[in-house]
């Protein structure tokens, strides 16, 4: 027994476990917040039905497949006055064909069109912009043809608990089974929770543009796209920071309230999400992107210290009370999280999951200086 449990025996002994303690001590600060965060939505039960007049907005670019299969749930939602806009950014397949056939079934479709240009390049951002615009309601949701809502009451659950200027929604991948799958699933998840807890907390500085509210009026004393219109991201992530600003942000986490972001091609969705919030965090404050980097960071010195401790030092008795009280309380901590959102497949795959996040973060942070960004709407 004496071999296994070993007392520090040195200052550097000592100073590895207190940092290990630390690092642990971060995650579950990090995990309670976020825990808080489902309180919060669990005591806010919106019993009053609202009715308001909302407008969605679609940008569509060579989407006949998608709109055949998915329009026609975004248009049949139950909820009582909504109008559909749908922004026809130059496609060359038989997009605008498509949307007629479905105005003539439904008037509360609306449609608008950027002509071809080869002349005249531009990023969805115009597309957005030109939709907005023609949008007749204060309240606007975005969303994405190659997604679907979680069912019929998606727009009314998503309206009842929209109570600030900014609205934010949860968006993820479909339920699919697969190791990989599940892991960009996992990736997302976080990311949702992460900014739903700082837009809670008076900092929103991010959103999923799959599943995103605000008002016009908003936008337009924002001045638009103006102050990054030069680059296609942002059009989700900074303007939730700016416009949280001027009316403050509400979230919902809620499976009702889910986007279902489609499973082909996910990994190169799951690319470009990754590779437009890196491109925008630069724009944020140095304190928030101390305070969303910080957890991450304790993950790394968590892992690299306890390699250490195991290879160099015999502190083995207490890097495994730490490890495995990590596992145990921070397991739980997270299967609370996605028995809330009724995610599957997730919770026993997490402990290598949020190692594979550390890697893909150094992945994205890195190749964000040095790949060349285009502007174009591909």
């Amino acid at each position: 027994m004496e071999t296994i449990i070993t007392l520090p025996t040195s200052f550097n002994q000592w100073a590895i476990l207190i940092v290990l303690l630390v690092a642990f001590c971060v995650q579950m600060l990090y995990q309670l917040r976020y825990i808080q965060l489902f309180k919060k939505e669990k005591k806010n039960t919106y019993t009053t039905t609202k009715a308001e007049p909302v407008s969605i907005v679609m940008c569509v670019k060579n989407e006949e497949c998608c709109l055949q299969e998915n329009l026609s749930l975004f248009l049949e939602q139950e909820y009582p006055n909504f109008e559909l806009i749908l922004v026809n950014d130059g496609s060359e397949d038989a997009t605008e064909t498509i949307i007629k056939e479905f105005q003539d079934r439904y008037p509360h479709l609306r449609s608008t069109k950027i002509p071809l240009d080869d002349k005249f390049h531009h990023n969805i951002k115009l597309a957005l912009s030109i939709g907005i615009k023609a949008a007749k309601n204060e309240k606007i949701v975005f969303t994405n043809i190659r997604s679907k809502p979680s069912s019929c009451k998606w727009l009314q659950e998503f309206i009842n608990s929209w109570n600030k200027g900014v609205h934010i929604g949860y968006a993820n991948f479909e339920n699919k089974k697969g190791f990989f799958y599940n892991f960009l699933k996992f990736d997302l998840l976080s990311k949702n929770i992460k900014s739903a807890s700082f837009a809670y907390s008076g900092n929103a500085y991010s959103g999923n543009g799959n599943n995103l509210g605000y008002k016009k009026s908003d936008f337009f004393t924002n001045k638009g796209f103006v102050k990054h219109s030069h680059f296609e991201a942002g059009y989700d992530h900074l303007m939730v920071f700016q416009l949280a600003k001027l009316s403050g942000a509400s979230v919902s986490l809620q499976p009702e309230t889910k986007i279902n972001l489609s499973s082909i091609c996910a990994f190169d969705q799951w690319i470009r999400i990754n590779r437009h919030y890196y491109k925008c965090r630069k724009y944020l404050p140095f304190k928030i992107r101390l305070l969303t980097d910080l957890e991450p960071i304790s993950k790394m010195i968590f892992y690299s210290i306890s390699i250490y401790a195991l290879l160099f030092t015999h502190l083995y008795f207490f890097v495994a009370i730490i490890y495995l009280t990590k596992i145990i309380l921070i397991g739980t901590l997270f299967k609370i999280s996605t028995r809330h959102l009724k995610e599957e497949n997730l919770f026993l795959s997490s402990y290598l999951y949020e190692i594979f996040v550390l890697f893909s973060k150094i992945y994205f942070l890195s190749t964000n200086f040095i790949l060349s960004k285009s502007n174009q709407w591909k």
